[in-house]
C-alpha cells in the first residue's frame, strides 16, 4: 500500500504501508467496504475561463509546459473534466456576446473570434495532454437585447419572445465547439439562476428553468445533432438544491428532459439537503460545478484553511451520493483576476508576473489527493471513521484499485487501525493534513 500525505510542510509526499491479512479488531478503526458501492464517479476538474486562459497566454513556453504538467499529467492532477462558460462570466475580461443583432433570427452574425483569441488555444493545449476530457457548459448572461433589464450584467430575465433565439444560440456554441474539436457533453441552463449579480447574471425560477429545456434548449439540441448533449438545472448553491429540484423536475415532461442537478458551495456545507436532493432523483447526476475562495470572504485566512475548504466539501459532497467536482478558474493572477467587476478570488495555482512565477498553492495539492487517484468511472466505497475529527471517503476504480482518503481538519493527531475486510494497516494522521492510501 502506498500513502500520499500533504500538509503545511509535505506536498504528496509518498511512504509505504504496511499492511497485514486479519481482522483490525473493533477500537480506533477507519472502515472500508470494497464490496459495498454507490455512484458512479464522471471526472474531476476546473474551469477554463477567459481570465484563466489569458492569464495562460502570459507565461513563457516552459511555463506553459509546467502548467499542463501541473493539472494535466497523470502523475499531477490528472483532471478529466472541465468547465467552460458560453459567452462572457465575471472572470472573463468584459462582457461579450456571440450575437448583437436582435432581428438576426438565423444567426447569420453569430461571431464566436473572442473564443478564438485566448479560451480555444487554451482548451486544445489541454485536450493535447488529455485526449478524453470531458467538457460542461454553462452560460452566464443571454445577450443584452434579450434580457428585461437591458444589459448582461445586474441579473434581469430572459425575454419570452427571445428563448428560442436564446436556445439557438447556446446549441451553436456547441456546434462550433465541436468544430473546433471540443465536444461539449454537458450544458446547464443558466449560472446561479437566483442570483442577481454586479456582474453576467439572469434570473429564472426551477419552473422557467424546466420550460425552457423542455420547449426551447432540448429540441433546439436534437434538432442540431446533438441530442447526446446532458441538460443541467440549478447550477447554484445547495441550500436551495432539494426545493428547485422537486419544482424543475415538478413540471410536466421535465424529468424526460433534465439529466443532472448542478451545485456550487457559496452557502455553505448543506450536505444533508445534498444527499436528500440525490436520494429523490436516483435517476440524475448531481455535479459540482464550481467552488473558490473568494478574497471578499475569505483573504484573511491561511493557506491551510484555503485548502481544507476544498478537500472538505469535495468528501462530503462525494460521501452525499455526488458524481463529479469542478473547481473554478484553474489559474489567475497574482491579484486573483483578471475580473472585469473586481470579484476577485483565490485559484489553487497563480501566476505573479512582476517575478514571473508560477505558484501552486497549498489547495493544488489537496484538490489533488482526490483528482489524481480517483478515476473517471470509479465507485464510491462505504467508508466509515470512529472519530469525528477524521473525515474519510473511498473509491474503487474501474482497474480493482481501491483509494480512501482521510482528511483531519483538528489540531490534534489522529491515529487509526485501517480495515478493507481483508487487510489492516495502522496509521497516525497529523494534524491539519490529508492523506490517500492506494491499494
Amino acid at each position: 500500500m502506498k500513502a500520499y500525505i500533504t500538509d503545511d510542510k509535505r506536498r504528496m509526499t509518498a511512504v509505504d504501508i504496511e499492511t497485514a491479512v486479519g481482522s483490525a479488531g473493533e477500537m480506533q478503526q477507519v472502515r472500508m467496504h470494497p464490496d459495498t458501492l454507490f455512484q458512479t464517479i464522471k471526472g474531476i476538474g476546473g474551469a477554463l475561463t477567459e481570465a484563466a486562459a489569458y492569464t495562460y497566454s502570459q507565461l513563457d513556453d516552459d511555463q506553459k509546459e509546467k502548467f499542463l504538467d501541473l493539472y494535466f499529467g497523470e502523475n499531477s492532477s490528472n483532471y478529466n473534466l472541465c468547465r467552460l462558460h458560453i459567452e462572457s462570466c465575471d472572470f472573463a475580461l468584459g462582457n461579450y456576446a456571440y450575437i448583437e443583432d436582435e432581428n438576426d433570427k438565423e444567426l447569420a452574425s453569430f461571431n464566436m473570434d473572442r473564443d478564438r483569441k485566448y479560451i480555444i488555444p487554451f482548451v486544445k493545449a489541454a485536450l493535447k495532454r488529455n485526449p478524453d476530457m470531458i467538457f460542461l457548459a454553462s452560460p452566464w448572461s443571454p445577450p443584452a437585447f434579450m434580457k428585461t433589464n437591458g444589459e448582461m450584467n445586474h441579473g434581469g430575465k430572459l425575454k419570452e419572445e427571445y428563448a428560442q433565439m436564446w436556445a439557438e444560440v447556446m446549441v451553436r456554441f456547441v456546434t462550433e465547439y465541436e468544430k473546433e474539436g471540443i465536444r461539449i457533453s454537458y450544458i446547464t441552463v443558466q449560472n446561479e439562476p437566483a442570483a442577481t449579480q454586479t456582474w453576467d447574471s439572469c434570473v429564472y425560477t426551477a419552473t422557467e428553468e424546466a420550460v425552457f429545456v423542455r420547449d426551447h434548449l432540448k429540441p433546439a439540441l436534437v434538432k442540431a445533432g446533438h441530442s447526446d448533449v446532458k441538460i443541467g438545472i440549478w447550477d447554484h448553491n445547495k441550500e436551495l438544491i432539494l426545493d428547485r429540484a422537486r419544482e424543475s423536475f415538478g413540471v410536466e415532461g421535465a424529468r424526460d428532459v433534465i439529466d443532472f442537478v448542478a451545485f456550487h458551495w457559496y452557502t455553505g456545507d448543506h450536505f444533508e439537503t445534498l444527499q436528500q436532493a440525490i436520494s429523490e432523483f436516483p435517476d440524475k447526476e448531481f455535479i459540482f460545478t464550481e467552488g473558490c475562495v473568494e478574497y471578499s470572504r475569505f483573504k484573511g485566512d491561511s493557506s491551510v484553511r484555503h485548502a481544507e475548504m476544498y478537500a472538505h466539501d469535495m468528501i462530503g459532497n462525494f460521501k452525499m451520493g455526488a458524481n463529479a467536482f469542478i473547481d473554478w478558474n484553474v489559474l489567475l493572477d497574482k491579484q486573483g483576476g483578471p475580473n472585469h467587476v473586481g470579484n476577485f478570488c483565490d485559484a489553487p495555482v497563480m501566476f505573479n508576473d512582476d517575478d514571473k512565477r508560477l505558484d501552486a498553492k497549498l489547495s493544488y495539492y489537496y484538490i489533488q489527493q482526490l483528482s489524481r487517484f480517483v478515476q473517471k468511472g470509479a465507485r464510491r466505497a462505504l467508508v466509515s471513521s470512529y472519530n469525528r475529527n477524521l473525515e474519510c471517503t473511498g473509491f474503487v476504480n474501474p482497474d480493482g484499485s481501491k483509494v480512501m482518503v482521510c482528511l483531519n481538519e483538528s489540531d490534534s493527531q489522529v491515529s487509526f487501525t485501517g480495515y478493507d475486510g481483508r487487510e489492516t494497516f495502522e496509521y497516525t494522521s497529523a494534524p491539519h493534513s490529508i492523506v490517500t492510501f492506494v491499494w
